[in-house]
C-alpha cells in the first residue's frame, strides 16, 4: 500500500498509513511497540484517542516517505475525528486520489490508501461500497457514483490537523535536547518537593482543624432536635443481577421452542418470539378444513390465533462485576452479525424516603448502559461469540422473523448491557 503527501489547501496531510485498535490506554507505548514488530517496520505513527461513546483508541502506522516528518498530520486521522459515524470517502487531490474508509467511527485497517491511478482508486471505492453499511459516501463528480456527496474535502476537513505523525526513534539532536530538559525539571522538582512538603504541614494543621469543626457540628445536631443532617443517599439498584443470565433465558427458550407443534394443517406460524418469561405463538390460518393449534387462543375472526408457554421459574443471577466498555466493544468488533450497540441513558436516581423535605440529588451510580440489537440466521441459544461470559448483559426479547416453514428465518435479540463509567 502506498504512502505520500498531499497538498490541501496550503496544508500537507501524509496518506496511506496502516490502522489497529490499541490493546490498552498508553496508545503510544502501544504504537511504537507495534512498529518495531517483524513485518511492520514503521519509521512514524499516529494516535486517535477513544471516546465517551464507546470509541477505542487507534494509532496508524507508516515507513519513511519523501516530504514525511514529524508534526505532519494525518489526512485520515484528522477527517476521522472531524467526521464521526461510518462512511467512505474518495479524494481527488494534485498528487493523486486518497481514500478513506471509516466504519462506526474507527478507521478500518487498510481504510487509509493513497493511489496514483485514478482507475484503481474508484474500483476499490467500489469495492467497499458493496460490501455496504456505510451512512455517508464521498467521491468526486466526475466518477458519478450513485447516491454519493461531492463535497469537497476542505469543507469535510475543515482545517483539521490534530492527529500528528511522531517519529517512533528519537533523532540524536532531540535525546540531547531532552537530556538537557531533563537536567532542569530535575532542579525545578528539587525546589517544588520542598515547597509541597511546607504545603503539606501547612494543609494537615488546617484539616485538623477542620475535622474538629466538623466533629463540633455533628455533636450540635444532636443535641438540637430538628436540626438537618448530612444526606447519606442510598446505594444505586443493581438491576442486571435482578435478571437471569441470558444463557438461562436462552435454554428454557429452546426448551419451551421444542415443544411447539410446527406442523398443523390449515394454519402458519406469523411470529415467534421469547421473553425472559414465556414464548409467545402466533398463527395465522391458510384455510381449509383444520382444527387449531392446540392450547391457542382463537381470534373472533377465526383468522388468527395466540398462544403462550410459560417456563419454569428462572432465578436471578446474583453478584456480578461489570467490565470495562473497552471490553464490551471488543467482543461486538469481533463478531459479524448485523446489529446496532449504542449508549442510551442512565436509570433513574433512587427515590427519596417518605416525607422527606431535604434537597435530593443523589450522585451518578458508577455505571453506565448500552443497548444491543442483532439479527442472526442461527438459533439464539447457539450464541457465544458476544453474550457468554459477558457480564452485566440482560436480553428482553427473542423474535423469530420470516417464514419459519420455509427457513427463511432469522432471530432478532434485543437487550441492555450494563458496564463500568468510564
Amino acid at each position: 500500500m502506498a504512502a505520500g503527501l498531499v497538498t490541501i489547501g496550503r496544508k500537507q496531510y501524509a496518506s496511506g498509513l496502516y490502522w489497529e485498535n490499541s490493546p490498552s490506554g498508553r496508545i503510544s507505548q502501544a504504537a511504537k511497540e507495534a512498529a518495531k514488530q517483524p513485518g511492520n517496520q514503521a519509521d512514524y505513527y499516529v494516535t486517535r484517542s477513544g471516546n465517551k461513546q464507546g470509541r477505542v483508541p487507534q494509532f496508524g502506522l507508516v515507513q519513511a516517505a519523501e516530504g514525511f516528518r514529524a508534526g505532519i498530520p494525518s489526512l485520515a486521522g484528522c477527517l476521522a475525528n472531524q467526521q464521526p459515524g461510518s462512511w467512505i470517502g474518495a479524494f481527488r487531490l494534485r498528487e493523486g486520489t486518497a481514500l478513506v474508509v471509516v466504519r462506526d467511527d474507527l478507521i478500518v485497517p487498510d481504510g487509509d490508501r493513497y493511489f496514483t491511478d485514478e482507475a484503481e482508486a474508484r474500483d476499490h471505492l467500489y469495492q467497499e461500497m458493496a460490501i455496504g453499511g456505510f451512512q455517508r459516501i464521498y467521491a468526486p463528480e466526475a466518477w458519478g457514483v450513485p447516491g454519493s456527496d461531492t463535497m469537497p474535502v476542505t469543507l469535510l476537513l475543515n482545517d483539521r490537523s490534530d492527529v500528528r505523525l511522531h517519529g517512533v526513534v528519537l533523532s540524536q539532536g532531540a535525546k540531547t535536547g531532552l537530556l538537557a530538559v531533563f537536567g532542569v525539571v530535575f532542579v525545578v522538582l528539587g525546589i517544588g518537593w520542598y515547597l509541597q512538603e511546607q504545603a503539606a504541614q501547612e494543609e494537615a494543621i488546617r484539616l485538623e482543624q477542620l475535622a474538629a469543626m466538623e466533629r463540633m457540628k455533628a455533636e450540635a445536631a444532636n443535641m438540637i432536635p430538628g436540626m438537618q443532617r448530612k444526606v447519606e443517599y442510598p446505594p444505586p439498584v443493581r438491576y442486571w443481577e435482578q435478571h437471569p443470565k441470558p444463557f438461562e433465558i436462552f435454554t428454557a427458550c429452546q426448551k419451551t421452542f421444542e415443544k411447539i407443534k410446527i406442523g398443523v394443517g390449515g394454519w402458519e406460524i406469523k411470529s415467534l418470539s421469547c421473553s425472559p418469561k414465556a414464548l409467545d405463538v402466533a398463527w395465522g390460518r391458510l384455510g381449509g378444513f383444520s382444527n387449531p393449534p392446540p392450547n391457542t387462543f382463537v381470534s373472533d375472526t377465526g383468522e388468527s390465533a395466540s398462544g403462550s408457554v410459560a417456563y419454569d421459574a428462572l432465578s436471578p443471577r446474583g453478584d456480578e462485576q461489570l467490565v470495562d466498555p473497552d471490553v464490551v466493544t471488543k467482543r461486538y468488533l469481533n463478531q459479524n452479525w448485523t446489529g446496532t450497540i449504542r449508549r442510551i441513558p442512565d436509570d433513574p436516581p433512587p427515590p427519596p424516603p417518605p416525607n422527606y423535605n431535604g434537597e435530593w440529588n443523589p450522585p451518578p451510580p458508577p455505571w453506565v448502559k448500552r443497548s444491543f440489537t442483532f439479527t442472526v440466521p442461527v438459533l439464539p441459544w447457539t450464541l457465544t461469540t458476544f453474550l457468554e461470559g459477558l457480564p452485566g448483559v440482560i436480553v428482553n426479547s427473542m423474535v423469530l422473523v420470516g417464514n419459519v416453514a420455509e427457513g427463511s428465518s432469522s432471530w432478532k435479540i434485543e437487550g441492555v448491557i450494563y458496564e463500568n463509567r468510564r
